[in-house]
Parts: structure tokens; sequence; C-alpha cells
């Protein structure tokens, strides 16, 4: 059928026709059999038809294909003489042609088969594969093919020879013998039959081509129903499945969830429109697109975040050969939290976090609602003296000012860089580390001693006692059990300076943290973002939708700070002063010390002195502690000094208070750090503009969520009303037609990497001066080392079986029982 090129033309806006389950069966003289697929005759191609472009016939053919029920491809193209413009374009049936073995295979199939018979009387049969080979010259002449096709007596009675679809006929199978090898191979498969079916496509000049030849036979039947969704021309990753299955892996969902997420938010899989495995080829497309740039990728990125906030802090550095050995970053949100939270700060290193091994260290501090807040962040590919140092410089160029305290593991490299740089402040070791190694050092008979770790544990984590004191006890202790010539302890007894709290009495807020706890919950918040495959941009991506939920969780107390009146246990106007300043969190901490107060505090002794009184105060753990107060100021200090150490007073002051019937806390003695967000000040100089530089760079990613939000909101009101649905729907339908038209010219593969580029946020740089980091080599021996306790909680936990070796019921098996050793 030709038609003129005039009348016929190809249009973005034709009415998208359903598929149909309509074919018409032919044999042609041979008994070929054919298949014609009818269809409506505006998605059908015709002889004649002039298309735009080489990507409008192609989307034109695919779609009389995904109607029709088969798939496509380019077959070939040949260009004009100049090797510019393509002149001739093939496109055919994916089931054209027929499979291809390669001699390479063909000799790894025959090394798998043993082609050799047996005879009757056992024997081996040497002429084996010549008959067979007889065999199936013979069973080709009665059925054969014609013209390339397989004719009707093979597909009616297919035992009498030949191949159907690459398989082997029933007489090859009924060649005895055949002896198989234990190599597995893949099963391999083809769909290939030699199907003419075809469009061919020629130059028709003004950069048009034209439909010269329509071949719409088939030599196999169409797809059914139910496996139309699986053709490729049904499939197909548009903009909607990419933008979904990015936002799954920005909350670090994986691929099989993701695609049964989709599946339930557009009803079920047939309405897809892909399958699990073109979900996992994008993620694929997703890693090719970073491969061996993604430092810097990341570099650029954080280059352009400078230039958007000049209060974005950040700084690399590679080796020789110009590999990222380590590079440091914080956003203006982290350093206004540290000009207002950076008192105290833990400092411990992590690992897994992304496929190069670098060690993942936060600074994290304690933000007004006693939660973990972070205020910069660092990746080092070592963890040695000059890379620990390079990362505090960074720091504290970043924040203007050091810590008053930082607390760490007892990394050794940690304790020789932090003073090189952090000049002033204290540094201190962890206690929960220290004292989790104590069962493994003092053996199993002490590690059980319930009165030896009262006594020890009594000793170490007071707060109350003085340095003098604290030796004194510890001495007792250590002559009660023998264990004054003890190395280990011997050892911590020489650096208490480093983590006993008697000696950090002096230096305010330093009792705000005393293990790396902060640390370690910060660490495992982390690891539900990440994992040890991602590269550099995504684990960067990934630090930020952790920062969004960490910045999220503070909004929310915040709100609930502000709308929230606790109930108060006291009928003091104090404890609701303390409810009007405090956050609600660090209001119920207050609380407690003022019910202590009214109820578990007594007095000693009033003594008063020029203007002053002092107060002797015993409370419920049977200490006692002395409280002065100069009556001109209202200054107070307690000999328990909880306010030097966290920041808020204790009960022995509040009981002077209500003694004195002081209703306020005075102002001195209320840090802004506890303060609800409203009252906030910063602990440094800090300009609220810089903040500020951030908020527009949000604003376009608040519109976009706003607009999804719409989106779902309508859905939701209008799925249970078909009439406002269909007018909903049409109206989503126009806008996606008009969106579509404008991109028509516009290849797949080049939207999905416009897609892929937003979503990095950095396109693929041309000249790479930032390689990837080596993988990098933590310190140990690659393998943690567990003590004795570690392995039996370890051991207590498995189950026991049955060890056929030496019968009995045991944690080991035949292959490691001791008892083959004495064999």
């Amino acid at each position: 059928m030709e038609t003129d090129s005039n009348d016929v033309g190809f249009s973005a806006s034709s009415a998208i026709s359903q598929p149909v389950d309509v074919q018409t069966m032919h044999l042609s003289p041979g008994s070929t059999m054919y298949w014609t697929p009818e269809c409506d005759p505006a998605v059908k191609p015709c002889v004649g038809m002039l298309f735009n472009n080489l990507h409008e016939a192609k989307v034109f053919y695919d779609h009389y294909a995904s109607v029709c029920g088969f798939e496509t491809r380019i077959f070939s193209s040949s260009k004009a003489p100049d090797g510019g413009v393509i002149v001739w374009r093939y496109l055919v049936c994916n089931r054209e042609g027929f499979k291809n073995v390669s001699k390479s295979r063909k000799d790894a199939s025959n090394n798998n088969l043993c082609k050799t018979t047996h005879n009757n009387d056992g024997c081996i049969n040497e002429d084996a594969d010549n008959e067979a080979t007889h065999e199936n010259e013979s069973s080709e002449s009665e059925g054969g093919e014609i013209d390339g096709q397989p004719s009707v007596q093979d597909l009616q009675n297919p035992v009498l020879g030949g191949e159907i679809d690459g398989q082997p006929s029933g007489q090859d199978l009924r060649t005895p013998a055949l002896c198989i090898k234990d190599e597995k191979q893949r099963r391999r498969v083809s769909n290939r039959i030699g199907c003419k079916a075809r469009l061919v496509l020629r130059f028709a000049g003004a950069n048009t081509y034209m439909v010269t030849l329509f071949e719409e036979k088939h030599n196999h039947c169409m797809a059914s129903s139910s496996s139309m969704p699986f053709l490729k021309v049904n499939r197909k990753l548009d903009i909607g499945h990419q933008k979904f299955f990015l936002n799954c892996v920005k909350a670090n969902i994986g691929t099989t969830k993701c695609y049964r997420l989709y599946k339930e938010t557009v009803g079920g899989y047939s309405n897809i429109g892909a399958t699990s495995v073109d979900f996992r080829n994008f993620k694929r497309d997703l890693k090719a697109y970073i491969v061996g740039v993604d430092a810097q990728m990341l570099v650029d990125k954080l280059f352009r975040k400078k230039e958007v906030s000049s209060a974005f802090a950040f700084d690399y550095d590679i080796d020789e050969s110009d590999q990222l050995t380590r590079i440091f970053w914080a956003d203006p949100v982290c350093i206004r939290n540290y000009a207002l939270f950076g008192d105290a700060v833990s400092f411990d290193a992590t690992y897994e976090t992304n496929r190069y091994n670098m060690v993942f260290a936060p600074f994290t501090g304690v933000d007004n609602h006693n939660k973990c807040v972070t205020f910069a962040v660092g990746l080092l590919s070592k963890e040695d003296v000059e890379s620990y140092a390079w990362l505090f410089r960074c720091f504290l160029n970043a924040m203007g000012r050091e810590p008053k305290c930082i607390i760490t593991d007892q990394d050794p490299a940690m304790k020789i860089a932090i003073p090189q740089v952090f000049t002033t402040t204290c540094h201190r070791f962890c206690m929960w580390h220290i004292m989790s190694k104590l069962s493994a050092k003092v053996g199993p008979v002490l590690s059980k001693d319930v009165d030896f770790l009262n006594k020890l544990n009594s000793v170490v984590w007071s707060h109350y006692l003085q340095p003098a004191e604290f030796e004194k006890e510890w001495n007792m202790v250590m002559k009660e059990y023998d264990l004054l010539d003890h190395s280990w302890f011997t050892h911590m007894f020489e650096i208490r300076r480093l983590w006993i709290p008697g000696y950090f009495g002096d230096v305010f807020m330093a009792g705000l943290l005393r293990t790396t706890s902060r640390s370690e919950s910060e660490n495992n918040f982390f690891n539900e973002f990440t994992n040890p495959n991602f590269s550099l941009i995504e684990f960067y991506m990934q630090f930020e939708s952790a920062m969004d939920s960490q910045r999220h969780n503070s909004a929310q107390l915040i709100k609930v700070s502000e709308s929230s009146i606790p109930e108060y246990k006291t009928p003091l106007s104090i404890e609701r002063y303390a409810s009007f300043v405090y956050n609600i969190s660090i209001f119920y901490l207050v609380q407690q010390e003022i019910c202590c107060a009214c109820f578990s505090c007594g007095v000693i002794g009033v003594y008063p002195e020029d203007g002053m009184v002092r107060y002797v105060i015993s409370d419920e753990r049977g200490f006692t502690f002395t409280v002065q107060h100069n009556r001109n100021d209202c200054t107070t200090s307690c000999t328990c000094k909880n306010f030097e150490r966290i920041g808020l007073l204790c009960r022995h002051i509040f009981f002077v208070f209500k003694d004195l019937k002081v209703n306020v806390i005075p102002d001195k003695y209320v840090l802004r750090r506890w303060c609800k967000d409203s009252i906030l000040k910063p602990l440094n100089a800090f300009e609220d503009n810089v903040f500020q530089q951030c908020v527009g760079t949000e604003e376009k990613k608040g519109a976009i969520k706003q607009l999804w939000s719409d989106i779902h909101f309508c859905v939701g009101m209008i799925e249970h009303d078909p009439d406002l649905f269909q007018q909903f729907a049409d109206v989503i339908k126009a806008q996606k037609d008009l969106l579509s038209a404008s991109q028509q010219n516009s290849a797949p593969s080049t939207l999905k990497k416009d897609v892929i580029k937003s979503f990095y946020g950095s396109s693929i740089p041309t000249e790479v001066s930032v390689r990837p980091p080596q993988q990098a080599r933590n310190k140990g021996c690659g393998k943690r080392i567990k003590g004795d306790k570690e392995k039996a909680i370890e051991i207590s936990k498995k189950t026991k079986r049955l060890c056929r070796t030496c019968n009995q019921k045991v944690y080991h098996d035949s292959r490691n029982c001791p008892l083959n050793s004495e064999k």
C-alpha cells in the first residue's frame, strides 16, 4: 500500500491506541506461516510517510510495535559518502536474523559435552558423532526450512528435525548417551528466528526521512496480552520513574524496595511500565555516570556551594598523584550551631561509609534540646597525626575559635594533634572506652566481683571527688585488691588527668560530655543513611539527607517547646520561671533539681558572714556540700560544681533560693545555650546575614516539594469521585502532552543524562584535577581484635549442633573438630 507523502505525516499529538490482541495468520506457497497484526491505521506506518528526523521515526515505529505486540531495534544505517548525514536507516523486528554462536562458545560447549554412545554390550561407539550428523541431515530434508523460515511441518511436528528458536529438535534429544560434565554453564536462549518485518527510511532532503519499505508480516505470532507489559517498547523509565527512583536513592532505599514502592504508588505491576531489571539498570547508569570522577564532582559541588554562600567552609588536600587524601566541610547552619553550642565537642571516627574506606570524622556537640548536633565533618584516608592536625586546623579556620573542651577516644594520633592546633582546649578521654576494658584487664575472677566493681566505679565515675580525694580512694581500692603493681591500672592512674572527672572541675562545661557516646550515637545515626558502596558524591548527598533529618527533628522539638506547658510539681515561682526560659527537655532536668531541693535536702548549718551567707547542706545520697550566697549581687556557688560542669544550677543552690525567697533564676545562671530558640544568643560574634545566605538555595527545593504535595493532595481528594478524577486526569494529560511535544526532539539518553546531572548537582567535569582516592588502609589488622569476653558472648549466642566426629552437641562440626588434630 503506497500513500502520498504529502497526505500522511506523524504528529506528536496523535491519539494513543490501546494494545490489540488481533492478528491474522497466512500461509505462503511454501507452507510457511506468517502473522500480520491488525491495528488502528493511524498508528501503522506506510510507504511515503515523512518524518522530521530519525528519532521521530523510531518513536512512531516503536509505538506501532507496542500496540501490535512485538519489539524493534535498529538494524543498520548508511551515511553519505562525505560521512555526514545518514541516508538510510533500517528498523527491524527484534526477532530478525539468527543467533550467532561464536567459535569459543562452540569449543566450550564441545568441552562440556562428551558425545559418546554405548552399545548394548557397554562398548563406546566412536561413530556416534557421525551418526547423529546423518540423522540431522535426513531430518532437515524431511522438514527443513523454506526461505529461511520454519515450515508448517516443522512447527506441527518438531520431532522430525531442524531447530526451532535455537533449540535442538526432538531427534537430537533422542541421541543416546550424552555424558554431561559437572561443570555448569549459563543457559543462553535466543529469540532470533529470521523475521523479515522491517521499516526502511531514506533521507529525503531538508532534514526529513521518508518510508521506502514497510514489511508488516512476521514469521511469529504477536505477544499475548499478559506478555505485552514486558516488551521493551512498553518498558520505559521516563522522567517520572527516574525522579521517583532518585528520591528513593536519597532516602537510602534499595532498588527492589523502590520497585515495590512504585508499584504501590501507581496501583499495580501492570501500571509500572518497567521491570525491576530496568530499575537496576538505571542504578547502574547512575553509578557509571560518576566512575573515575566522583572526587572531582564532589570538589566542584563544594566550590559551587562556596560561591553561593561565603559562609560555607570547605577544604581538601591531594597527594603527589592528584588523588584526594582528605576533605573537610561545614555549611552555614553547622557554623551557626557551633557559635551557639560549641563549648564542648565530641570527636570520633567511624568506618565503612564509602567505597574508598575513607574515615568519616564528624564533630558533634549538644544543642539546647540536649540532642546531638553536627558542627562539621571530614573524610580522611589516613589516621595519622598529620591528617588529624590538618582536619583540626580546617575546623578552627571555619569556626573562628577553639572549643573549651574536646573528648575523644585514646587514639595516640589525636592525642598529639589536638594540642598542636587547639592550644587552649581541654582534651579529655572517653571514660566508657577505658572502663569497657576493665573485665579483660582484671581477669575472670575480679570481673565478677560485685564489691570490687562497685568500689572502683564509685571512685572513677564520681564528679564530687576532688583530685586529692580521688587519689586517696583509688589507692585504697588498689591496695585492697592487690592491684598496685598492675600495669594497666598503673598506666590509667598516670593519665588520670585526661579522664577522671575530678580533674576537670575548673573547666567550664567540661562535664557536659564524659564519654564519646554522643559521637557513637551520631555515627549510628549516619550509618542509617550510608553504606560501604557509596562513592564520595553519593556519600555527600546522603550526608545532606542526614542533616535534613537532624534539623527537621530539631524543628519539631522547637515546636513542642514553644507550645507545651509542663506539669508543675512544686508551688515555687522559680519553677514556673524555669519553664519560661528553658526548653522543655532542659526544664525537666531543672525541675528534678528543684523537687530534690524541696523534698530531699536538709540544712546542717547556716553561717552569715559580712553580706554573705554560707549553707551546709546534705542530700539524700549522704553527701554534704557548702553553698556560698552573696546577698548584694545574688552570686551563688556550690562545692558540687554542677553549674560549672553542665551549666545548670544544682539542688543545693535551689534549696538556698527557696530559703531566701528568691523567685527567679538570676540571669548570670541562665545559660543561653539551654534557652528556648527565641532567646538564643551565639557564644561568639556571628553575623545573622551569613546564615541567611543559604536560605535562597533551598527555595527551589521547597517549591518543588510544595508542587508534589499539591498533586498528592488533589489525587487524594478526587480518587473517589470519577467525574472530578477524569477532569483532573485530562488536565494533567494535556500538560504532559504539551511538555512532551516540546521535548520530542531530545533523545531519551540525553534526557536521562540531564536527570542524573540534576540529581548529582554536577555535570561530568571536562578536566579532572582531583582523582578518586586510593582504597584507604585503616588502623588495625583489617579485622578487629576481639577480647575473650566478647568472644564468649558471641559463642553463647550460637546454637549448638551435633558433631559427627565427637558425637556431642557443641559449637563446631566435623570439619574443625578438635579430635581431627589428634588423628
